[in-house]
């Protein structure tokens, strides 16, 4: 059998290279690309293939035989087709300094000029300078030169143009009189400083230079450092960086009669591990019970679904594809093969974290948005600005959490560890958050608080009473726990609610959102004592829109949403809308994106300006005394 394949393989190459078969284009005129890029150390032309094109014709072309380019493009031996790159040895170009000079750049799916030049943090006049032919716009697989010496020199060229100018993108159908309105300066003016791009006239994509005037743009790209920026903006004030900032009402959905395609990875099949005999319905022999956690994933997809119909009547308009994953990863990753994937507006999914990396590199690889729906990898947002990581790790929670505590009162502070050798290192993490917080409190040097560490199963009359030397009935006794230890959460509480019963102490307990799901704490330690817990999910089934929501899932689907129904419903909802207001570019938009979700909020931060984006949105729940679930504002 290898044999016959082996000889159908050899034919299927001297048919596809003989001369007799290309003759039939030899009236075909290939013309040679000049567009070249260096490759692992060799010099390629990247020859973008035109119709009635055959590779005969292209290899008498560029001097080079049928094979050598065989060798470099293995896609051929399927046949060759309009719009293929291919990339074809130059021979006629000896090593030279050149690549010295220059980085290549091949143009992706959705790249822009602008893009670009704060990729590579190179002006964009310097790229039009080596490259003329982009002041038309750019086209896919077209190669840029992006000169070396001229690297991270943009924040110069920023700092010292943003004095004078206004950096505007030219989108779809925009014309100079639209512009000059916007910016409330005459078309001359406009014309004056941008004579070379407006050369050939106005061209979608191209980066106009506006001349600042008093009048406050609606539609700019600003450079804006993060030290102006408050904790509403989406760049961390941390660092010390420059990077523009559009002002987002520029894309017109309408006009643009866009289809979005939005691939939906999730794990709605069961892995063989899953398939066990208790799966299986003994009243009908191969059928096959769907198993708790694919229960959840539905429960996610149906809720996403919701959320598309909703944009659907709102007339957006979008493909969607949807991939089965499971935990393996030599599976899964068969789906970044996918042609589907790749041109793909939006990525959502996938969940494991087992699968976050190769999912996560091929979004920053081909610059599509991926969304990691549930899973927290903080590593991956390092370097991609393209992942957007929905679930907060628990140290921003922490953090966001403890930016809601007035720590500047007279409260009576206390805070209990576990007595873990092992948990040292994170408490020490999150008493620094509390340090840093009342470190901003007016007399912050008058301001302490206690330390109690202990082992839970110790002996109850001396935990009883070291906690009782600790608390006073002259204010209110505050106890910041941070462990999702239930055994330790649990004897902590049950002493606590033994003295507070017993002496009237007033107290507030705050905790961790793990406790929610704890099931051998008496629900009455939560009432009695007051507890607070931070969150990044709380659903008021009070509000209009969480009313509606259910009232659909239970017509449609005939059962309750679930926390996964929610979550997908939440991600659709934000993420399409974004895609609808403010296109492909969404990202940067983000900061003036505010939309009513049913479970959570979304306040996404980054780092630097090259690293993804992390949600630090928490709610502060209340379980009160009169036995009710609140949300503190």
């Amino acid at each position: 059998m290898m044999q016959i394949k082996r000889i159908l393989l050899l034919l299927l190459i001297a048919l596809i290279f003989h001369p007799i078969y290309a003759q039939t284009d030899k009236a075909v005129q290939v013309k040679r690309s000049i567009d070249k890029v260096k490759i692992e150390g060799k010099y390629f032309y990247i020859h973008i293939v035109q119709k009635g094109e055959s590779l005969y014709a292209i290899s008498k072309a560029y001097g080079v035989s049928q094979m050598e380019i065989a060798m470099e493009n293995a896609d051929i031996y399927m046949g060759i087709k309009p719009d293929m790159a291919l990339k074809i040895p130059a021979k006629d170009i000896t090593p030279q300094d050149e690549d010295e000079k220059y980085i290549y750049h091949i143009v992706k799916k959705g790249e822009t000029l602008f893009g670009l030049s704060r990729q590579y943090q190179v002006p964009i006049d310097e790229i039009a300078k080596v490259n003329s032919d982009v002041k038309s716009g750019l086209i896919l697989n077209q190669v840029l030169l992006i000169p070396r010496d001229k690297l991270n020199s943009m924040n110069v060229a920023l700092k010292s143009d943003s004095g004078s100018f206004i950096f505007h993108e030219v989108r779809p159908k925009e014309g100079l009189y639209s512009i000059s309105r916007k910016y409330g300066v005459s078309i001359q003016s406009i014309e004056e400083f941008n004579k070379e791009i407006l050369e050939n006239g106005l061209k979608a994509g191209s980066i106009l230079r506006i001349p600042k005037t008093n009048v406050v743009s609606n539609t700019t790209i600003n450079t804006t450092t993060s030290k102006d920026l408050n904790t509403n903006d989406l760049i961390s004030d941390n660092n010390d960086y420059t990077t523009p900032f559009v002002k987002c009402d520029t894309f017109d959905y309408k006009d643009s009669k866009q289809v979005f395609k939005i691939s939906l990875l999730l794990p709605l099949l069961a892995d063989a591990e899953e398939k066990d005999s208790s799966d299986v319905n003994t009243e009908n022999a191969g059928v096959e019970k769907i198993t708790s956690r694919q229960h959840n994933f539905l429960d996610f997809y149906q809720g996403f679904l919701l959320a598309v119909d909703s944009l659907k009547r709102e007339g957006l308009s979008l493909n969607l594809s949807v991939y089965n994953t499971n935990k393996s990863l030599a599976e899964s990753k068969k789906i970044l093969n996918e042609k589907g994937l790749r041109e793909s507006d939006l990525i959502i999914g996938p969940v494991y974290p087992e699968l976050l990396e190769p999912f996560a590199n091929y979004s920053r690889e081909n610059r599509i948005n991926i969304i990691s729906p549930l899973s927290q990898n903080d590593a991956l947002l390092k370097g991609n600005p393209y992942y957007f990581q929905i679930n907060p790790s628990l140290l921003i929670q922490f953090d966001e959490f403890a930016s809601k505590i007035n720590f500047c009162t007279e409260s009576n502070l206390m805070v209990i560890y576990e007595d873990d050798s092992l948990k040292t290192d994170v408490n020490e993490k999150y008493k620094s958050f509390i340090e840093q917080r009342i470190n901003q409190c007016e007399g912050a040097e008058s301001i302490h608080f206690k330390e109690l560490k202990y082992t839970p199963g110790g002996f109850a009359a001396e935990v009883k009473e070291k906690l009782n030397q600790s608390m006073t009935d002259q204010k209110e006794n505050v106890f910041i726990i941070p462990s999702e230890n239930e055994a330790f959460v649990s004897d902590f509480l049950s002493h606590l609610f033994a003295l507070t019963t017993y002496y009237n102490y007033k107290v507030k307990v705050y905790g961790f959102p793990r406790w929610q799901k704890f099931k051998n704490i008496p629900i009455e330690y939560f009432y009695k004592l007051n507890v607070h817990v931070f969150t990044p999910f709380f659903v008021d089934y009070n509000k209009r829109d969480v009313k509606l929501f259910v009232d659909d899932y239970r017509h449609f689907y005939r059962s309750e949403p679930s926390q996964y129904s929610f979550q997908g419903y939440d991600i659709g909802l934000y993420f399409l809308k974004a895609l609808k207001k403010y296109g492909l570019d969404f990202k940067y938009c983000l900061r003036n994106h505010d939309v009513d979700l049913l479970q959570s909020n979304y306040k996404f931060i980054q780092q630097s300006s090259v690293d993804g984006f992390d949600n630090k949105s928490v709610f502060l729940i209340n379980y009160t005394q009169d036995f009710d679930i609140v949300e503190v504002k």
